[in-house]
């Protein structure tokens, strides 16, 4: 398991859809639904600012990207992986 973080950018004529796909995914993280081995810690969303940080357990940043990649967020996506200092 890896943690890594998604940077979400998106233009603000999709915030509503942006906001929609966010709620499904924190839906599917409550129920229980989402990919084995994948784990939504946080989501961040910077006011004012479209853009996102969503913070994940997953097996590897591949395999994250192929998933953000078929939920297909209306947004442009950076995948990091981190390593916490605190």
């Amino acid at each position: 398991m890896t943690e890594l973080v998604v940077e979400h950018e998106w233009k603000n004529r999709n915030s509503e859809n942006v906001m929609k796909v966010v709620g499904d995914i924190i839906g599917m993280q409550k129920n229980g639904s989402l990919p084995e081995g994948f784990n939504l810690k946080s989501v961040l969303v910077l006011n004012g600012e479209n853009r996102a940080v969503c913070n994940w357990d997953a097996p590897d940043a591949k395999s994250l990207a192929e998933l953000v990649g078929k939920v297909n967020p209306p947004t442009k996506n950076r995948v990091y992986e981190i390593t916490r200092a605190l």
